[in-house]
């Protein structure tokens, strides 16, 4: 593979960046008015049915807010359709016309078809969001290599010794990343060439754009206080300029101390046009989103709580995204660290940049980063270890995989039939940190057909995370050769999320084995190459389908996955 193919791509809630890896470093592509930087914003053109997308559909944002949708990053995994107009789309079809621009730029300003990329996602982004970010993707004719987690791919483009700081003395460092519309905290363990992910910690729901609503709340407040208009009966016209004008005087209260607002004709009322005219002042702007910034505190005590580690354990704090350029983030961080707190990568295209070289380490290039990432959330099962008194029915969450469990992960735990020849048993998935199930989100379900056996025979369900954060479920009836596997995974389930189970009487099919497969059966291996891969997919199924302790099983996975690593560079290269 030529490097100049390797792309990387920060789907933000409010900014996407195209990057690749040119003559061994990343670059972010230039491809709107000579700016990396393009607005995460999908407009309608009802007149010719075209969506336009980036800086010509935000213009269109206050002229035509029915047609015009932005921070849908918000709304991935959700169901419920976004209307522009008379078209209504999913929030991954919309994230999909941002990909596909991205794409569709990207090749014209460098002349390289833009197939294979990799797609950064907040570190805390559910198992439905990312299935959503993969669908996107597809959906956008891109084919999604591996999806990675923000902060940790900021982490990658970062020199910690050459960038005008002294190397730290402690190896931990953390990555502030507060975005548009999330915020993630993530502490990682440098070692050599190695970042290790020990912890994250976020909030899918807190960036930059709760800043904008609270100015713009503000700034709707003067106004009917200044013209007796109530700004909730202008319609989302009038809510839209406002936001907009919000986010601008953001932007400028990071350089100034006061901001002058003076806008004219914002809408006419009772023939008259309606004006703004007032100053904010950083103070003042500051006390509106003090406790916003507070949240973010909150978690990243909490990331250092889940790392076991102290403040004063950090060597480096790294701020990662745009909303980070707000003075009171770094002063608020200064007070609680004693160590540098940095900007020396741009913010706003340090995730890009990362991206970009993930790809390349997936694809063999010699940049110099090992990456080693955690799990954002517990997964586990239900089990009638606990009954809700209101419902009367099971309730209790029994973790298999707990958080910040480096991945790929696979484990397992074992329960045990509740009554004698007990036909089946529900087998439902969910992910979250409540003890009940009820309170966290349920990734999928099947029934699992028991033979008959007598009460408390043991029932082992095994639980493994890939690097994309798609999950695959194994369940087995101990000493009945009883077995049954379901993918939980984006690029096999239907738009409402159904799994794939697969038989009982077949042959065991595991998610890695379909993988190494494909590999044997792709072009550019050689010959050689593809015999010990065949020969190693043989030997794992085979051990998955027989009876061979976990032991065994796990080393015939770890012999599989290093000739897989081996084939992938082989075949990225061809």
């Amino acid at each position: 593979m030529n490097e100049t193919s390797l792309f990387g791509i920060d789907l933000g809630t409010t900014n996407s960046c195209i990057a690749l890896i040119r003559n061994g470093a990343p670059e972010v592509l230039a491809i709107e008015e000579g700016s990396g930087i393009v607005p995460s914003v999908v407009s309608l053109d009802a007149a010719t049915g075209v969506f336009i997308v980036g800086r010509r559909a935000k213009n269109r944002l206050s002229a035509y807010p029915e047609l015009t949708v932005r921070s849908v990053k918000r709304r991935m995994g959700q169901d419920e359709r976004l209307l522009l107009g008379t078209e209504a789309l999913l929030p991954e079809e919309v994230s999909a016309r941002i990909l596909g621009y991205l794409a569709h730029e990207a090749e014209q300003v460098s002349g390289i078809k833009v197939k294979k990329v990799v797609i950064t996602v907040p570190a805390f982004f559910n198992d439905a969001q990312r299935r959503a970010t993969i669908r996107a993707g597809e959906l956008a004719g891109l084919e999604v290599v591996r999806i990675v987690n923000e902060p940790t791919a900021a982490s990658l483009v970062y020199q910690y010794a050459d960038d005008g700081e002294p190397a730290p003395d402690s190896p931990y460092v953390l990555v502030y990343d507060l975005g548009g519309g999330t915020f993630d905290v993530s502490i990682l363990k440098l070692n050599g060439d190695i970042r290790e992910v020990l912890a994250s910690c976020g909030d899918t729901a807190l960036g930059g754009d709760d800043f904008d609503e609270r100015l713009a709340d503000h700034l709707a407040r003067h106004l009917t206080d200044s013209s007796g208009f109530d700004a909730r009966d202008g319609g989302q016209g009038l809510r839209t300029r406002l936001g907009d004008i919000a986010e601008k005087v953001k932007i400028r209260l990071s350089d100034e101390s006061v901001v002058r607002v003076a806008e004219v004709g914002l809408q006419v009322h009772n023939g008259r046009p309606l004006n703004l005219d007032l100053e904010i002042d950083r103070r003042e702007y500051e006390a509106m989103i003090g406790d916003l910034v507070d949240r973010t505190l909150d978690k990243v005590k909490e990331a250092l709580h889940e790392a076991s580690l102290n403040i004063d354990d950090i060597g480096r704090v790294i701020l990662v995204g745009g909303a980070t350029k707000t003075p009171l983030v770094m002063e608020s961080l200064s007070e609680l660290f004693d160590t540098p707190i940095t900007h020396s990568v741009d913010p706003d295209l340090c995730v890009a940049l990362g991206a970009s070289v993930q790809h390349g380490l997936i694809a063999g290039e010699p940049l110099g980063r090992i990456l080693l990432d955690v799990t954002a959330h517990s997964l586990g099962i239900r089990t009638i270890d606990e009954i809700d008194y209101e419902t009367g029915e099971a309730d209790y969450f029994s973790a298999i995989i707990r958080r910040n469990t480096r991945i790929p992960a696979r484990k397992s735990e074992m329960y045990h039939s509740s009554h004698d020849n007990q036909r089946e048993v529900e087998i439902e998935v969910f992910q979250g940190e409540s003890h009940s199930c009820k309170e966290n989100s349920l990734i999928g379900s099947f029934t699992f057909d028991l033979k008959p056996a007598p009460e408390g025979s043991p029932v082992i369900a095994e639980l493994s995370y890939d690097r994309d954060g798609i999950i695959h479920v194994v369940v087995e009836q101990k000493g009945y050769g009883n077995r049954r596997e379901v993918t939980m995974d984006a690029r096999s389930c239907s738009a409402e999320g159904e799994e794939l189970p697969v038989e009982l009487d077949r042959e065991v099919v595991n998610y890695m084995v379909q993988k190494a497969r494909r590999l044997a059966a792709g072009a550019g291996l050689p010959e050689g190459l593809r015999h010990r891969l065949e020969t190693a997919v043989a030997a794992y199924a085979a051990a998955l389908g027989g009876q061979v302790d976990d032991a065994r099983v796990d080393d015939l996975e770890d012999a599989l996955l290093e000739v897989m690593d081996e084939a992938e560079e082989k075949a990225a290269q061809a």
